[in-house]
């Protein structure tokens, strides 16, 4: 279980740099390989993963195939996760078409339209090793040529495929120990498919004539992965270290954007050595929960969430002096950002998304923001489990920097919320509640390099 979830929290966050702000349309089909994609990706939330949207498209080959979609909604409903479903109006293939592509074709446009309507980052879908190997070599029997090596690409901008390192074997065991309800679809047995008969004649064959012969095809296509300069993302939204001085750097590949942001500051200073370029590509690369690099002249540059900006020195941020009264419905402006609270019906989903944090309305005068204290106890929304409030921040990624400074809302003094990313599930909202606090957080804005005023 922790391979397989570590390797989805490495493709999803380590990999494609996304974060709590960031919204994850999951593909899940009810088979063993997507229902074991979206437990982990829900595990993954509790480590500082995306916020999640379920997305099931049924093709309506037969008459059991709407089985799968009542199934997975007691499923999301049971994560506290949204859930759109879809049918097919008219699965028959067009002139030319096979059913595979038919059903390809259905499901992807099913797909980018959500995906688009959601504002979503990527759509994840459980693509595994074994259809990996399947790929390079259907691609290699069309005589496709040398990129037909590269295979799947586990991030490709629009899609994310976070089980592409690992075997249909392991992730048949991590469904099985975790009882998760599979549905086993039996067009994926039928010879007349063309996949089904690379997996069941032609890649046992190779393996009996070659042992070791999926692995080997799945090496070779990770090393035709071509090589991708780090880039840098745009800093709106991500909250940085305060400081006076602080500037952010554009988004753009890493040495060009760097550079310009170095020099437009105005003040001479050595050149980037590779020493230092190296960090920085590592820390991007590596979308580490915040880290300090040391640039010429003693300056930082502070880099998170694959966004990076330039200091005169490492800095914390410091706590609040008290709570602070927080009204609801109301605003508070605090040295971090700004916290806007507004009152919606429970059923207002349109509003609902990774920036908005959705709670249960206490009584009138309850709220309040202030920052972490020693003892405080965090109720995790994935395991439903109380934690000590400054490891569930690390834990979700949030930098040390960053943690005594972080603005909690308060119920009765208890931590209830923390802006921008999780609700405590002691103050999630009762099905039965009419309304519910919808909580934003608007992070202070990093000042452009190219900022001209006096020094």
């Amino acid at each position: 279980m922790r391979r397989v979830r570590d390797a989805v929290y490495r493709a999803a966050v380590r990999g494609a740099g996304l974060t709590p702000r960031d919204l994850l349309a999951v593909a899940v089909s009810g088979g063993p390989d997507s229902l074991t994609l979206l437990d982990a990706l829900h595990a993954a939330s509790d480590r500082g993963g995306p916020a999640l949207h379920v997305l099931h498209f049924d093709h309506a080959w037969h008459r059991q195939s709407r089985a799968p979609a009542a199934a997975l909604a007691e499923r999301c409903a049971a994560y506290g996760l949204p859930l759109t479903c879809a049918r097919a109006s008219d699965p028959a293939p067009r002139r030319g078409e096979s059913r595979e592509m038919a059903a390809r074709r259905l499901r992807r446009a099913f797909l980018d339209g959500e995906r688009r309507r959601l504002g979503a980052a990527r759509v994840a879908t459980g693509h595994q090793a074994d259809d990996q190997v399947e790929t390079i070599l259907m691609r290699l029997a069309r005589g496709v040529g040398p990129d037909a090596l590269g295979g799947m690409a586990v991030d490709d901008g629009r899609t994310l495929r976070p089980l592409l390192s690992l075997w249909r074997s392991q992730i048949e065991a991590y469904a099985r120990a975790l009882a998760l309800p599979v549905h086993r679809d039996p067009s994926n047995d039928a010879p007349a498919h063309r996949r089904n008969r690379v997996r069941r004649e032609l890649v046992p064959l190779l393996e009996h004539i070659y042992p070791g012969a999926r692995a080997a095809v799945l090496r070779a296509g990770a090393l035709a992965a071509p090589d991708v300069e780090p880039v840098v993302r745009a800093a709106d939204g991500v909250r940085m270290p305060l400081a006076p001085r602080r500037r952010a750097v554009a988004a753009g590949k890493l040495r060009r954007v760097v550079q310009e942001a170095w020099w437009a500051d105005g003040r001479p200073a050595r050149q980037i050595g590779a020493p230092v370029w190296r960090a920085l590509a590592r820390a991007l690369v590596d979308n580490a929960a915040g880290r300090w690099v040391q640039l010429p002249g003693g300056r930082w540059a502070f880099v998170r969430d694959r966004a990076l900006a330039l200091y005169d020195q490492q800095v914390s941020d410091p706590p609040l002096p008290g709570p602070l009264p927080l009204p609801a419905p109301g605003r508070l402006d605090l040295p971090a950002g700004r916290i806007e609270v507004t009152r919606a019906p429970l059923t207002d989903a349109p509003r609902r998304g990774p920036a908005v944090q959705i709670m249960a309305a206490p009584a009138a005068g309850a709220l309040a923001v202030r920052t972490p204290r020693a003892g405080d106890r965090f109720v995790s929304p994935v395991d439903g489990r109380a934690h000590d409030l400054h490891r569930f921040l690390r834990r979700r990624r949030i930098p040390a920097a960053l943690r005594a400074g972080t603005p909690i809302v308060t119920v009765h003094d208890q931590p209830a919320c923390i802006p921008g990313l999780a609700v405590s599930a002691a103050h999630r909202p009762h099905p039965r509640d009419t309304e519910a606090l919808h909580v934003t957080v608007h992070w202070t804005p990093l000042r452009p390099t190219a900022d001209t005023e006096p020094r």
